[in-house]
């Protein structure tokens, strides 16, 4: 069948046969001899068919033909399609037309689109007609007219009095017309009534018109009142609207409109959108699972309601077959009839999708500016069914035509997993060619802070700073995963635990995944361990896996399943880890603000008050602020290295104890960032790139932390303090021109924080000055009273060259001193010693057997291969340079060098 929906009426073309294939194949040669009767009604003789084409969207028949009695040549297209014509088949049509036309003045060109243009389509239909000669566009309507004109189509005064979805029939048996005959109070329809011109209609084709046409409603000859029992009796389709929550963190419900957050500018853009329109319109509100479109959806209806309108938000997962359109439709339009928003015409109907769209463009809106909006919800439901998805885009192409504020909005997840098979791709994407679509992203922080101060009234305190930093950053922008969170909060606050241990337990979220797993299904469990096991899975590899669409659709819905492009992940990486592992590994996701060299001073002042001290204590011998000294604590704190306490920053015991302070809290710290959200961006862009530049590294950052408001010049110090802590973990190498990975054979040595390592912001290419003030600092360092510190210019360089090569460090007291007492020994350097520590460097090794092979190499050339060996980007000047340092470095470390020729 292949119903065609008009202004006035629609044209089907029925054909019965052994098979598909046989059905289609009688269809478009029916089709093809209605052409040449339309065509004959105008004096054109039998058409040359050029082209004939059936598919499941409808009929496409090229032909020609010649006047009888001009002799003009006329060519043809005609597409009988289930919804209306696009303005692109009709511009190739015109195309083509203007061709033909050029080479033949006098050639005519018909475009007959059954049911109709959409409105685009008409506009350049209207406009050819106007400035091709020649052209001419027919559509249903025209089609009718004609063949009324030529008696040839039955009167459509001989049907029921009271009908809605007057239809030409077209059979082998003749053209038929068929009509719905209503109730006079419902205006539903009765049942089908199909008559003839010569009176008689036969039985195949009241079978044809059950069969096809009917959807179940009985069918009578006109005339005939024997048949009032269906065929089948359709149960009507249940149309339950969406409710929204009680409460800010009922994340199991979108928010109402009294719990929304955010979104203003979209709800606004849209608000106006719906109350200046002048045509009737339509909206796609696409995001993923859980990030706000249910709440948005209901958040316009209270909008609209507010504004003198009429809204419905409709939970399409009730609908099952083409006919919940329709049911949807009808209550709204009741709805807006009780409110008074409008007033319907007396030949109202609710028969059909058709009947609904035109007693909308019959109605009296009393109001112009009085909005009437219908969201259907949870839409990728409807895409399980070709048949509902198709009716569903028939009514985003007709809503267009009234004439009226009409808005309907399609929310669907763009995470939906649809199986590939019968999934109607092309149905989707024209809902989406004929809306605006609105794609919304996660919150940001102030959205974010909207929710923490909602959070504070629900727990009657004020949250704790750790606990707010974490919430906020966990959250990731989401916000079913806020709400999540915060509910979380307020049960394990309400069982008794504080607000301290919440933050230092990260919110003790094993507690909130064995409830995640305690509400599911047996199946339901196995499947999610299934995907957690091969997660990230790609979709095709489920297919044909024990996880059913049914167990995996149910997962998804309830967020504990997610989509990530092509593949399938447990909605939290800590979630997978322990469906697996059965332990809460936490991937950290806080911002990382402040480097080590803070948190080192932090450090040497709490060693050496024997593991504890105040605040106040910190503060006074630091000379700084608490604010400073509880930022410093804070992050120290996130990385595992000092307790929380009210009042005092305490090292945590088993570090305190260690025999390597150092390293046990360097293992700490790489502990802790491994499990981090920052590390892992970090390694993934050394894997890919090689080196990272910090300003390619801070330019990432915002989209991983939504939720955090900050400055373009903030996220280059964030970056520069995570890849500074990196570096001292020893996972990265930090140079001047970005991080590069940690290697097995880089010996240089790591920056220290309890020792009070000389701080370097980035550890650049060694040497970066000549050896004398660095061998002036050692020997003051070893004898202050016998040997003087160099002078104020070479004190800086000699500082860094010595940090780099690790054998200066600060005390408690913040003092530089020797780390390697062994360098110097009466006042003379230890040229053997030295070489040691200086070949650790990255290249220098190199550079010293260079110039052990050839003394006399030209510095120019020693810098320029030591710049290829770190693989940097230096000016030959600064090669130049270099290869000076190098030389002066080796004759102190013992190698001899000779005068060069350059």
């Amino acid at each position: 069948m292949d119903q065609i929906s008009v202004d006035t009426a629609a044209v089907v073309v029925l054909a019965d046969g052994s098979s598909t294939s046989d059905v289609s194949n009688k269809r478009g040669h029916l089709f093809e001899a209605f052409i040449a009767k339309l065509l004959a009604t105008q004096g054109y003789g039998e058409p040359r068919p050029e082209n004939l084409n059936v598919t499941s969207e409808g009929i496409e028949l090229d032909v020609e033909a010649r006047h009888t009695v001009t002799g003009e040549q006329l060519i043809c297209e005609c597409k009988a399609y289930s919804s209306n014509i696009r303005a692109p088949l009709v511009t190739s049509f015109l195309g083509k037309f203007a061709l033909a036309r050029a080479d033949d003045d006098r050639m005519h060109g018909l475009f007959v689109g059954i049911p109709r243009l959409t409105p685009e389509a008409k506009e350049k239909s209207d406009a050819a007609q106007k400035k091709l000669p020649g052209f001419r566009y027919l559509g249903s309507f025209e089609i009718c007219e004609l063949l009324e004109a030529a008696d040839i189509l039955p009167r459509w005064s001989d049907g029921p009095s009271i009908r809605s979805d007057p239809t030409v029939v077209i059979t082998e048996h003749g053209i038929i017309a068929a009509a719905c005959e209503l109730d006079s109070d419902s205006r539903r329809a009765q049942r089908w009534v199909i008559w003839s011109k010569n009176g008689s209609v036969p039985a195949p084709v009241i079978r044809l018109v059950e069969r096809e046409l009917a959807k179940g409603l009985p069918v009578a000859a006109l005339g005939d009142r024997g048949a009032v029992v269906p065929v089948k009796v359709p149960s009507v389709p249940t149309v339950i609207e969406v409710q929204g929550s009680s409460s800010d963190f009922e994340y199991q419900l979108p928010a109402a409109p009294a719990f929304f957050v955010g979104r203003k500018t979209v709800s606004k853009s849209l608000l106006d959108k719906m109350v200046n329109r002048t045509a009737g319109g339509s909206v796609v509100i696409n995001a993923k699972s859980g990030w706000g479109k249910s709440s948005l959806a209901l958040q316009i209806q209270g909008e609209v309601q507010k504004a003198g309108g009429v809204a419905l938000v409709v939970d399409t997962r009730t609908a099952e077959r083409p006919e919940f359109v329709s049911a949807a439709m009808e209550r709204v339009v009741r709805r807006a009839v009780e409110d008074g928003v409008i007033e319907l015409s007396e030949d109202a109907a609710f028969s059909t999708l058709q009947s609904i769209i035109e007693t909308l463009k019959a109605a009296k809106w009393r109001n112009p500016k009085a909005p009437v909006f219908v969201g259907f919800d949870q839409f990728e439901n409807v895409f399980r069914d070709p048949d509902l998805t198709r009716e569903f885009r028939d009514l985003a192409l007709l809503v267009r035509e009234v004439s009226a504020p009409l808005t309907i909005s399609f929310s669907w997840k763009t995470d939906l997993v649809g199986w590939t098979e019968g999934y109607p791709y092309r149905f989707r994407d024209e809902i989406r060619d004929a809306s605006l679509v609105v794609m919304l992203e996660p919150f940001g922080p102030r959205e974010v802070e909207t929710l923490l101060r909602r959070l504070e009234r629900s727990l009657g305190d004020k949250l704790n700073r750790d606990l707010r930093q974490r919430l906020r950053e966990y959250s990731q922008g989401l916000p079913w995963l806020f709400k999540k969170l915060a509910g979380h909060v307020l049960t394990e606050v309400g069982r008794g635990l504080s607000q301290d241990d919440l933050a230092r337990q990260a919110l003790n979220v094993q507690g909130l995944f064995e409830n995640d797993l305690a509400r599911l299904s047996p199946a339901e469990e196995s499947a999610l361990r299934s995907i957690a096991q091969a997660a990230p899975v790609a979709i095709s590899d489920l297919e044909d896996s024990a996880v059913s669409n049914a167990l995996l659709e149910s997962l998804l819905h309830q967020r504990l399943v997610v989509q990530v492009g092509d593949r399938l992940d447990t909605y939290w990486d800590t979630f997978r880890d322990f469906l697996n592992t059965g332990r809460v590994a936490l991937e950290d996701s806080y911002v990382v603000r402040y480097a080590p060299l803070g948190a080192g001073r932090l450090l040497r002042v709490i060693v050496a008050a024997g593991g504890s001290i105040s605040v106040a204590d910190a503060t006074a011998q630091m000379d700084t602020t608490s604010t400073v000294i509880g930022n410093y604590a804070r992050e120290l704190r996130a990385f595992g290295v000092l307790t929380s306490e009210a009042n005092r920053v305490i090292l945590e015991p088993d570090l305190m104890n260690s025999e390597d302070r150092e390293e046990a809290v360097r293992a700490r710290v790489a502990q802790a960032l491994r499990r981090h959200k920052m590390y892992k961006l970090a390694i993934e862009m050394l894997n890919q790139e090689g080196n990272v530049p910090l300003s390619r590294f801070a330019e990432m950052l915002p989209s991983e932390f939504p939720t955090v408001e900050a400055k373009e010049d903030s996220w280059f110090t964030y970056a520069r303090s995570f890849g500074q802590w990196m570096d001292y973990a020893g996972l990265v190498n930090l140079r001047r021109d970005g991080m590069v990975r940690a290697t097995e054979d880089d010996d240089s040595p790591l920056p220290r924080l309890l020792s009070g390592t000389v701080p370097v912001r980035v550890r650049s290419a060694f040497p970066g000055s000549n050896p004398g003030p660095s061998i002036q600092l050692l020997k003051h360092l070893s004898d202050a009273a016998k040997y003087a510190r160099p002078s104020k210019n070479g004190f800086a360089g000699a500082v860094r060259d010595l940090t780099l090569l690790g054998v200066i460090e600060m005390d408690a007291g913040e003092r530089i001193v020797l780390s390697d007492s062994s360098l110097i020994s009466s006042g003379s350097v230890d040229a053997n010693r030295l070489r040691i520590v200086v070949e650790r460097q990255r290249g220098m090794r190199e550079s010293f057997a260079r110039l052990e092979a050839d003394p006399a190499t030209a510095p120019q050339a020693l810098g320029e291969s030591h710049r290829d060996y770190m693989g940097a980007d230096w000016a030959d000047s600064t090669c130049l340079s270099v290869g000076k340092f190098i030389r002066a470095w080796a004759r102190v470390c013992g190698i001899s060098t000779k005068l060069r020729s350059a």
